[in-house]
């Protein structure tokens, strides 16, 4: 996984916490399946998050959706970008689940 030189190792070894625990649900059932249970559980992570937050007090609920989704399509967009190469390319290995 390549790294944003902003962002501290750290992070992306929780990230990969994440995906090894997707990855053995992933064994038992759909990709599908898996992906909406991130989904869902990200969302509610966030929101509980967001409503006891001790920042941006003042945002509201349409600031925090807007923020969240822009978040989310900027993740995904840089992820489409980094690993469309590693699993279009027969000749490189990685071929399994990030």
């Amino acid at each position: 996984m390549s790294t944003n030189k902003n962002v501290p190792q750290e992070f992306y070894d929780v990230v990969d916490r994440f995906i090894t625990l997707a990855n053995e649900i992933g064994k038992e059932w759909p990709r599908s399946r898996v992906s909406a249970t991130l989904m869902f559980a990200a969302a509610r992570y966030n929101v509980f998050n967001w409503l006891n937050r001790d920042v941006d007090l003042e945002q509201n609920l349409e600031e925090a959706v807007a923020y969240y989704r822009e978040q989310y399509g900027e993740m995904f967009r840089d992820n489409v970008e980094e690993l469309t190469p590693v699993y279009t390319n027969p000749d490189l290995p990685g071929q399994d689940a990030p």
